[in-house]
């Protein structure tokens, strides 16, 4: 929900005295926290939420709005496949103290406990609430802070960034192959998306750039016709500011998706957004109210992992199912697992009702490792043992 919705404005609250500092797990490179929640009937309710500076509402899954007793306002609307009710206002708590709500969209997901099938998140607080802080996202150090604009020192690599007005969205701007281009900072997305023409483009004038075919991994975000579709590529450099990035992995997006849809809620264009298999490396902070941001490195992680090449779609009643084979998987993949077949079991682990990322992570494993594959085909088991391969 990337600020297409009605706004509906909630109560200020005022801001924090103290930064608040809460422990950020990595779910496929996407941070979550807990934040509570409270009760109309009193008490609290804690919950898991996605941070995403690319996010347009507050949102919450079906499970937290019926335990939370939220009422809702207004007509349902949809979005992206994805049915959301308006909330009355409430009160979301960050470390003990309340969350600055003003000028933020507030929604109920209809019908689903997950606010995606990508990960486990009940919630998600987005950049329309991130811009009444300066947020900082220690991806090293596993944790998220939020404070009052101007009350810390900032550290790193500072970058001129714009940000949103209204929704909060931060551009910033990164060198490729000798070219500057607008990103979205969007920490929503577990994997750096591009528009399909310009890596099209890259691959042509750079021919040993690794490509692919079939969004894999953590790239494999929500499946269907666009990722078994989609174009890997591992970019050589890129460089942010001062910092250089080498290797980065991206995923392509439909022409237009970045370039007219994305960019009409940025402040300038874009072609892509930076996301979690290149933030996770830095600590991120971004200073809302002076437009900035600063990168510190933390870590080099090691490129994506070997893996067994399957885009997955979720599927009726938890199911996970193939879309497609990835054009650089193992021999034995493509040729022992065929599109429309479900997963049903990863090395004897059951696969239904599961993440796309926990997938992700179980499909991963050393190059010639082999995983144990329990298949549903045409109503029959079928049992598969196939090879991690590179997949980029």
């Amino acid at each position: 929900m990337n600020g297409m919705l009605p706004c509906l404005l909630l109560s200020t609250f005022p801001a924090f005295a103290q930064p608040i500092t809460l422990p950020m797990n990595l779910e496929g490179n996407a941070p979550i926290v807990e934040l509570e929640l409270t009760k109309g009937s009193g008490g609290v309710r804690k919950a898991r939420f996605l941070v995403d500076t690319g996010g347009g509402a507050v949102i919450m899954g079906s499970k937290v709005v019926a335990d939370i007793g939220a009422k809702t306002k207004g007509p349902a609307m949809s979005e992206d496949g994805a049915r959301f009710a308006p909330l009355n206002p409430l009160t979301v708590r960050a470390g003990g103290q309340d969350l600055d709500l003003s000028g933020v969209p507030l929604f109920g997901q209809i019908d689903a406990e997950r606010i995606g099938a990508r990960d486990d998140a009940e919630g998600m607080i987005p950049g329309r609430l991130l811009r009444h802080y300066h947020a900082i996202f220690d991806y090293p150090g596993r944790t998220l802070t939020l404070a009052k604009p101007g009350s810390v020192e900032p550290r790193g690599v500072k970058l001129k960034a714009g940000i949103g007005p209204s929704n909060g969205f931060p551009r910033i701007e990164i060198q490729i192959a000798g070219q500057t281009y607008g990103f979205l900072l969007d920490t929503g997305a577990t994997f750096t998306m591009i528009s399909r023409v310009a890596l099209e483009q890259w691959a042509k004038a750079n021919p040993d750039w690794p490509t692919a075919t079939g969004a894999v991994g953590f790239a494999n975000m929500f499946g269907g016709k666009m990722e078994s579709e989609a174009l890997m590529m591992r970019i050589s450099e890129m460089k942010i500011g001062s910092v250089s990035v080498a290797n980065a992995a991206a995923v392509s997006r439909p022409d237009g998706t970045f370039e007219k849809y994305m960019s009409g809620m940025m402040t300038a264009p874009i072609i892509g957004s930076v996301a979690g298999n290149v933030l996770r490396n830095f600590r991120v902070e971004i200073d809302y109210q002076g437009g900035w941001v600063y990168l510190q490195r933390g870590s080099n992680s090691a490129p994506e992992p070997a893996a067994v090449g399957l885009v997955l779609t979720p599927g009726k009643d938890g199911a996970l199912m193939v879309s497609a084979v990835s054009s650089k998987a193992a021999a034995d993949v493509s040729s022992g697992v065929h599109p429309g077949d479900r997963l049903i079991a990863i090395d004897d682990a059951p696969m239904t009702g599961k993440v796309l990322t926990a997938a992700a992570e179980a499909l991963q494993g050393m190059r010639d490792a082999t995983k144990r594959l329990t298949l549903e085909r045409g109503g029959e088991r079928v049992a598969v043992t196939v090879t991690c391969e590179n997949l980029l």
